[in-house]
C-alpha cells in the first residue's frame, strides 16, 4: 500500500513538472520487488503527455571509426583496440538511399559521423546531400559553430544530436580529450540556431545512481527536447568494463528520467535488445516514448519490421512525420 501512495504522489508532481531531488532519491531507493508500481506510474505520465504515440528514428553511420577523441567506452575511438573498420564519408547516393528507406517507414533520418569535427568539404557535401533528401532530417556531426548550425537549418535539418554521455562529475573518468562543458556549449549553440536538440547519454559505464541523478537534473536544466538513453553494449577492445546492471535496473533509469521530464521524448537506443532481452517491450511501460530502429553505429538492432510488430502488439502508433 505504501508503494501505491508514493507512486500516486510522484504522478501528481510529475504531471505538474515539479519532481525535485528528494523525489529522485525516492525513485533511486525504490525496491526491486515493487518496481511494477513505479513503472505503472511512469507509464501513466507518458500516456498523459503522449497518449499512445511513440517517436522512432533511424540513424546512419556516415563516417566510421578512427576518431581522435579518447572515449573509453567507444568502439570508434582510435585510442581503443577494436576491430571496427575505418570508413570514409559515405557517398551522397548511399545517404539518399538510406534516407529514402527511413522515409518509407515513416521515420526521421539522422546522419551520424565519428570524430570531433568534419572538414569544411565534408560538411558541405553532407549539407548538399541533405537538401535533396525527403522527410524529417536530423544530424549528429560533432562540435559545430553557430554558422555551421545555421547551414544545417538551411538544409532542412530540424534536430541535432549531441550526447553528453554522463554527468559532469563522472565525465572525466570516461573521456580525456574534451570536457563535458565543451559538449554542453555545443548543445546551447544548436538550440540558439533554432534546432531541436536530442541529448542524453550511456548508462552502465560504472556511474553511480548519484551520477544518474546529477545527469538527469543537468539535462533538465539544459531543457533539451529528446533524451536518448543508451545501455552500454561493450565491444571487444574498449576499456570500459561490461555493465553489471539487471534489466530491471536499466528500466528504472527510464522511469526516473520520465518522471523528472514528463513532456520530453525519452528515447531508448543502443543496447536495448542486448540488455533488456525479453523485457524489451517493458521500456514503454517504464516511461519511454521513443526508440532508434534499424541498427546503431557499430552494432545491429532488432530491425524496423520487428520493432513495428512490437509497438503494434502494445497498441502504440508512430508519430506522423
Amino acid at each position: 500500500m505504501q508503494a501505491f501512495l508514493k507512486a500516486s504522489q510522484l504522478f501528481d508532481k510529475a504531471v505538474k513538472g515539479s519532481i525535485d531531488q528528494n523525489d529522485l532519491d525516492t525513485i533511486i531507493s525504490w525496491p526491486d520487488e515493487e518496481l511494477s508500481v513505479l513503472f505503472a506510474c511512469a507509464d501513466q505520465v507518458r500516456r498523459n503527455s503522449f497518449s499512445s504515440q511513440v517517436d522512432p528514428c533511424t540513424i546512419m553511420n556516415i563516417k566510421s571509426g578512427g576518431c581522435s577523441e579518447d572515449c573509453a567506452f567507444c568502439a570508434q575511438s582510435a585510442h581503443n583496440n577494436t576491430s571496427v573498420s575505418v570508413k570514409a564519408l559515405a557517398s551522397p547516393d548511399e545517404i539518399r538511399k538510406q534516407c529514402e528507406y527511413a522515409f518509407r517507414n515513416n521515420h526521421p533520418f539522422c546522419v551520424v559521423s565519428s570524430g570531433r569535427h568534419l572538414s569544411g568539404d565534408e560538411l558541405k557535401q553532407i549539407i548538399d546531400t541533405l537538401k535533396e533528401c525527403p522527410g524529417e532530417k536530423h544530424a549528429s556531426l560533432g562540435i559545430l559553430s553557430e554558422d555551421e548550425f545555421r547551414m544545417l537549418v538551411d538544409a532542412g535539418v530540424v534536430c541535432y544530436n549531441h550526447n553528453l554521455e554522463t554527468s559532469r562529475s563522472f565525465f572525466p573518468q570516461i573521456v580525456s580529450t574534451h570536457t563535458w562543458d565543451e559538449r554542453a556549449q555545443t548543445v546551447k549553440r544548436a538550440k540558439k540556431a533554432g534546432l531541436h536538440v536530442c541529448c542524453g547519454g550511456i548508462f552502465g559505464l560504472g556511474e553511480s545512481w548519484e551520477h544518474r541523478k546529477e545527469f538527469c537534473l543537468q539535462l533538465r536544466e539544459l531543457d533539451v527536447d529528446s533524451i536518448p538513453i543508451n545501455f552500454f553494449n561493450p565491444v571487444e577492445g574498449t576499456r570500459t568494463p561490461a555493465p553489471k546492471e539487471t534489466p530491471l535496473q536499466f528500466l528504472k533509469i527510464i522511469s526516473m528520467y520520465r518522471l523528472a521530464m514528463p513532456k520530453k521524448v525519452i528515447k531508448v537506443c543502443g543496447g536495448r535488445e542486448f540488455h533488456l532481452g525479453n523485457l524489451q517491450s517493458m521500456m514503454f511501460f517504464a516511461g519511454a516514448n521513443g526508440y532508434i530502429s534499424g541498427g546503431y553505429l557499430t552494432t545491429g538492432g532488432a530491425g524496423i519490421d520487428n520493432d513495428d510488430q512490437m509497438i503494434k502488439a502494445l497498441g502504440l502508433t508512430k508519430r506522423i512525420k
